[in-house]
């Protein structure tokens, strides 16, 4: 692998951690990634005038198109009302590891097919064991209502959004590079079209809910540097992926090496936001991530 495309795939982990970060610390809210989308989509949305050729995709991409957005308003939406219940330390890794049980699951249901390894099968026992311990502070606290809060609940709808967005996604790129955009190209141009779709669903689900039209008044009315950074974030992470994956053959490294969010991101909670700690919860990321890269080496 290229030190370009290495340095690249460790800044889209760390921007992904970032832009969490800042939306946990912040305000942790809806209304918070709804500007933050909204300025970030606002920014980049030149970079549309690289190619039009997008504007004359068949109906079904914008279907798709559109459908996307909700599924990507529903993980914003997971995620922030997760991050206003809990710590971001348990919640981040979750929010980014139960995806990875769950994609497997839609394609089973979905399209009827599951071609899993011996090693996959092992590394998404390691997921589920690590996201099992992860909310404890220790073994003796095992029970269901560690598990039936609010906070996971919402980390569990923020996972669904990503499986939704995730499956909806590779469709839509596969018919704008059909229609003889490259890889990048199309990649870039789907960030900030995407960010669109899921306005398209953000901004009444702000608002419609009170709170949320409530932060979004003291949100107007502070500075705007903190949502425009994540709003640059929340576009870029997935961009940065897409440039270096042009750069290198060895794709699955890349995608092993995206999971370096999620110690980025725990360790962020724990020394920045002074979340609390315990070594089974250390243990509980170790093997967190040894079963992610299992799944994305296999």
């Amino acid at each position: 692998m290229s030190t370009l495309a290495l340095t690249l795939v460790l800044i889209s982990a760390a921007m992904h951690a970032g832009w969490n970060l800042l939306g946990k610390r912040q305000a942790p809210s809806l209304a918070f990634f709804t500007l933050a989308m909204l300025a970030g989509g606002l920014l980049l949305s030149p970079l549309l005038l690289l190619d039009l050729r997008f504007m004359q995709l068949p109906a079904s991409f914008w279907w798709i198109w559109l459908a996307s957005g909700l599924c990507q308003a529903v993980y914003m939406a997971g995620l922030a009302w997760a991050y206003a219940r809990g710590e971001i330390s348990v919640l981040y890794p979750l929010a980014r590891a139960l995806p990875v049980l769950l994609v497997p699951a839609f394609s089973l249901i979905l399209l009827d097919r599951l071609n899993i390894s011996t090693q996959g099968w092992f590394g998404m026992a390691l997921i589920l064991l690590a996201s099992l311990l992860l909310p404890l502070m220790h073994l003796r606290d095992f029970r269901p209502s560690v598990y039936l809060t609010p906070a996971l609940g919402f980390i569990l709808l923020a996972a669904l959004g990503t499986v939704g967005y995730s499956l909806l996604d590779k469709a839509a790129i596969d018919l704008m590079t059909g229609s003889g955009q490259s890889a990048v190209l199309a990649g870039t141009h789907y960030m900030i079209l995407q960010a669109g779709a899921a306005l398209i669903w953000m901004l009444p689900m702000v608002w419609l809910i009170p709170q949320e039209r409530l932060v979004l008044r003291q949100l107007l009315s502070s500075s705007p540097i903190p949502f425009i950074i994540a709003g640059i974030m929340v576009l870029c992470t997935y961009g940065l992926v897409l440039v270096a994956m042009a750069f290198t053959t060895e794709v699955s490294y890349l995608v092993a090496l995206r999971q370096a969010s999620i110690p980025i991101g725990a360790l962020l909670g724990i020394f920045w936001l002074k979340e609390t700690t315990s070594l089974l919860k250390w243990g509980a990321l170790t093997i967190m991530l040894l079963g992610l890269l299992l799944v994305a080496l296999n």
